[in-house]
């Protein structure tokens, strides 16, 4: 019997859109809001956390609130629709050694706009990875003590695949295919999954965002012959901005909204639906020089961003209440 630290390796798994009104939208967004909280009622609890920690060092120092946010490559992410606001080709590069060097996250992705003025679109590939190592794998041996044989690794691979495209003046929708590779020791796993978003833009300084991660849900199947779902999230944002003289400010709030009985390890759960809350504000010297603060589920964030003609580095720290803090780098290049 091979084990995994102490514990045996088990047999497991963890129409044509334009000139759609705001009021025909909303509609279309809560009936698949509820539509979510029935085809997520069998999936597993927790079982896509790991493809959510979050990506770019902007975003993160924004505490993740990103949904309502777009015009970079990042997009693919966080909401596809954003990918309708890319002017220019754009690359990114992001490591993290995540919780006081626990895990390894690595984000790669390019995006590139096609169509015209008219008929503004673009479209992305991605990579995420988040690894580690330290697993001991052990064997029982003749007298029934565990005994370590060797040390191993693991690792998931997430690759999307997105598309974004303008509807008339004010909407915005994508949606971002993504295929799933999960290596834990001696087993692995592959998932097919979707996610679809939607921008409308208020006003000329306010927008509102919808990410429907995992819909209706994300199939996980296991080399144990076992499988598993995840079950989808409604991610809400909301995005303010304005500018004075130099100075460019930006008010950025996310909720993550799940329908799988959380309880408290959730912000806010009431019976299967809970809630997560993203706050981020940033302040642009020049377009040049940003600051950022943020609130990602509780913690604090912090970053900043440098910005050139060709490309821009972007840093952030995430605190944790129980891990150690997160420190990261990421660099968009222009192209």
């Amino acid at each position: 019997m091979t084990t995994i630290g102490t514990l045996p390796i088990i047999r497991m798994v963890e129409p044509n859109m334009r000139g759609l009104n705001l009021k025909k939208s909303a509609f279309i967004i809560s009936a698949l809001i509820l539509a979510l909280s029935f085809t997520g009622a069998r999936a597993a609890k927790y079982a896509g956390d790991f493809m959510y920690l979050g990506a770019g060092g902007r975003p993160l120092a924004l505490g993740g609130a990103y949904a309502a946010y777009g015009g970079d490559v990042l997009a693919g992410y966080y909401n596809p629709a954003g990918l309708s606001f890319v002017e220019r080709s754009q690359s990114v590069f992001m490591h993290s050694e995540t919780f006081g060097s626990l895990l390894n996250h690595d984000f790669l992705a390019y995006t590139r706009p096609i169509g015209n003025e008219n008929n503004r679109a673009a479209f992305a590939v991605s990579l995420y990875r988040l690894g580690g190592g330290g697993i001991l794998v052990t064997r029982v041996d003749q007298t029934g003590r565990f005994r370590v044989i060797r040390e191993d690794n693991h690792a998931d691979y997430v690759g999307y695949i997105s598309y974004g495209r303008l509807f008339g003046s004010s909407l915005s929708a994508g949606i971002t295919a993504k295929l799933i590779y999960r290596d834990i020791v001696d087993e692995s796993a592959i998932g097919l999954g979707i996610d679809i978003g939607a921008i409308y833009d208020l006003a000329r300084w306010a927008k509102v965002g919808i990410n429907l991660q995992d819909i209706p849900s994300t199939l996980i199947s296991y080399t144990t012959g076992m499988k598993q779902r995840v079950n989808p999230t409604a991610k809400i944002g909301f995005a303010l901005t304005g500018s004075k003289g130099k100075f460019e400010g930006s008010l950025l709030a996310d909720m993550d909204t799940r329908f799988e009985g959380r309880d408290y390890a959730s912000q806010i759960s009431a019976g299967p639906v809970s809630f997560d809350s993203h706050f981020g504000v940033e302040v642009v010297y020049w377009e040049k020089l940003s600051a950022r603060v943020g609130s990602d589920v509780g913690n604090l964030t912090l970053g900043a961003g440098l910005r050139f003609d060709r490309f821009t580095i972007d840093i952030a720290m995430r605190d944790h209440s129980d891990l150690d803090n997160t420190f990261l780098v990421s660099m968009i290049m222009r192209m």
